[in-house]
């Protein structure tokens, strides 16, 4: 009898050991997220930066299109916030070697690390040239000579029509068709399926 309960005691200390290591393993080698440092912190931060990008793109999207009410101030707001985060702060979350489960980003862009670059680049430059060009309305000179963009799908009538603030000038389309251009350039050739 009292080996017998020797051995179900030993069992339960082996059962719970192997549990204890398994989940800290799991935790070690598991889900890149949970460790505090090393390349699945820097693919973390990359994953949420390249997020907040996205959410600014579609919010630009969404105003562009009239599918939301378009706001100047946040339309500039937007587009600065997108050229401080590409660019070189861009690239100093793709060091070498931050390839790690549940990201992304294919080889191809460390083994073209100047094309990459020029794409991050070209889409700073971009945001900024947009957001210049989104700083002031479109002026009537500018209406005359290369026409404007009205974001809104309703054309404005009566007396409050002249208080719409809702145009956008041409350079601002470029400019925004530039860097959606980029960004969903950059992604067909860098960003793959998950591993």
């Amino acid at each position: 009898m009292k080996s017998m309960n020797r051995k179900i005691g030993w069992g339960i200390a082996v059962g719970v050991g192997l549990l204890l290591f398994s989940t800290a393993s799991a935790w070690w080698a598991g889900n890149p997220w949970y460790r505090p440092y090393g390349s699945g912190a820097v693919t973390y931060e990359r994953q949420n930066e390249m997020r907040r990008h996205g959410w600014s793109m579609q919010d630009l999207a969404a105003m562009f299109e009239g599918r939301r009410a378009f706001n100047r101030d946040e339309a500039v707001r937007l587009a600065r916030e997108l050229e401080s985060g590409l660019g070189d702060g861009m690239l100093t979350n793709f060091a070498p070697g931050t390839r790690v489960a549940g990201s992304r980003v294919t080889p191809r862009v460390w083994r073209d690390f100047g094309a990459f670059r020029g794409y991050a680049t070209g889409s700073r430059q971009a945001a900024a040239d947009l957001a210049e060009a989104l700083e002031n309305a479109p002026t009537g000179d500018e209406v005359q000579q290369q026409g404007t963009w009205m974001t809104s799908r309703r054309p404005g009538h009566g007396r409050w029509a002249n208080l719409r603030d809702d145009r956008v000038s041409m350079q601002a389309i470029q400019a925004y068709s530039t860097l959606n251009a980029n960004c969903h350039s950059c992604h067909m050739l860098f960003r793959g399926g998950r591993w």
